[in-house]
């Protein structure tokens, strides 16, 4: 089938690649896996920063056993003997996999999910219903909790950092496709050829006008060529959904010749022309497409929070602040764009009878559900988190603020806001 003719959703976008790296790509599926787990045996949350320098002052084994004592002290006097049995009993094999070197060799930080579902007192062994790492491209603060339900803000940040670039690599025979996210780049195993005859022989000799008419038949065969290619990109950039796109050839200058031949709306995507050859490695690949992520990931930081600072100073601006408002924003669906600072986590609580959000800067449950006045709420350990993962969900934007100099500025206006709808 010709790529002009062919439906995005036919194509097969597969993924191929080695993760040399260790960091794992983290899509949607699994972060609405992770919001939805709760479990009334209690779920292990565990970051943890795994960077040679690190674990060299402090080793992984010790800074999870200190956590341990610190979550079974805080608990003493509530926890049954079961209840403490199955922790210990978690701790012991979470430990034993931190001892294990893969686990922790690869990424600058570990994130760690357990749900255990009983203990098994004959085989001394625990059932698991979730018990799932990921090898992180930023090192996280340490984080060790211990509750009903998962704590993912710190998830969230490393995903909206690293988020689903698309890689474009040609010349004047082949396209090839990468993804690059979450710090490392796999190839998809859709590619694109030039299917026209071969410009004629370099050693075929031209002369006076016949120079002319080969050089303008040669010019037209790669116009023809880009328009193809401009197709295909616009096909796969359909299909795959990236947020960014990199435009890579080995010539830099001929990378931006593709640009003029995409819709507007995959024009917009791109931010920005580097040179890879195309036999380099997905090494190669990731490197020269890691700082151009990081460089729009900071402009598009600074915009939003432009835009926020701008609204919140309007008398009907769209925005909000705080997070007993931010809450209430997205409650009424309001909400258009979360805004937080990296490291942010404030727990709260989930009504089981109108199943709505509710939080504060408190420690304490609330007497009552203020949406129906039910006396049912069920805590939750990161609401912030709840909130991002049900934006990106439900098409809304989240924007995780790491620079310092913006961090100041989110801090001083609520901790907490966001972009309204309306």
């Amino acid at each position: 089938m010709n790529i002009t003719d062919m439906d995005p959703d036919l194509l097969s976008l597969e993924l191929i690649g080695d993760d040399e790296r260790g960091y794992d790509f983290l899509d949607e599926e699994t972060m609405i896996r992770l919001k939805q787990l709760s479990s009334e045996k209690g779920v292990l949350s565990l970051y943890l920063d795994t960077r040679p320098e690190t674990v060299q002052r402090e080793p992984v084994p010790v800074r999870f056993k200190n956590g341990i004592k610190t979550i079974l002290n805080k608990n003493e006097t509530n926890w049954d003997h079961e209840t403490k049995q199955l922790f210990e009993a978690v701790a012991e094999d979470v430990t034993e996999a931190l001892e294990k070197e893969p686990l922790v060799a690869e990424g600058k930080g570990i994130a760690l999910f357990v749900a255990p579902m009983r203990l098994l007192p004959k085989k001394e062994k625990v059932d698991y219903e979730l018990f799932m790492s990921f090898h992180l491209p930023e090192a996280p603060a340490d984080l060790i909790h211990w509750g009903q339900t998962p704590v993912i803000s710190p998830l969230v940040v490393q995903r909206d950092e690293h988020p689903e670039t698309g890689v474009v690599l040609f010349d004047r025979e082949k396209v090839r496709f990468f993804l690059y996210t979450m710090g490392e780049a796999a190839e998809y195993t859709f590619s694109f050829r030039n299917e026209d005859p071969v410009p004629m022989s370099k050693s075929h000799t031209w002369h006076g006008y016949g120079t002319h008419n080969h050089l303008k038949w040669q010019e037209e065969h790669y116009k023809r060529y880009l328009r193809q290619a401009g197709i295909a990109i616009s096909k796969v950039a359909q299909k795959a959904e990236w947020k960014w796109l990199v435009l890579a050839s080995p010539d830099e200058q001929e990378a931006k010749h593709v640009i003029d031949y995409l819709p507007e709306v995959i024009q917009e995507k791109v931010i920005g022309y580097t040179t890879v050859a195309m036999n380099d490695s997905l090494n190669t690949v990731r490197d020269r497409v890691a700082p151009l992520v990081r460089e729009a990931e900071i402009r598009e930081e600074k915009a939003t929070l432009e835009k926020w600072i701008g609204e919140l100073e309007k008398s009907d601006g769209l925005a909000v602040s705080g997070v007993a408002d931010t809450v209430l924003a997205d409650q009424e669906y309001r909400l258009r764009t979360l805004i937080f600072p990296a490291g942010f986590i404030q727990k709260g609580w989930q009504c089981t009878s109108c199943h709505s959000l509710i939080a504060d800067l408190q420690e304490s449950s609330p007497d009552a559900c203020p949406y129906c006045n039910s006396d049912q709420l069920f805590e939750k350990a990161d609401i912030i988190g709840e909130m991002a993962v049900r934006m990106l969900q439900t098409g809304g934007e989240v924007e995780v603020i790491r620079e310092k100099e913006h961090r100041n500025l989110v801090e001083t206006h609520g901790i907490v806001g966001g972009l309204l709808r309306y």
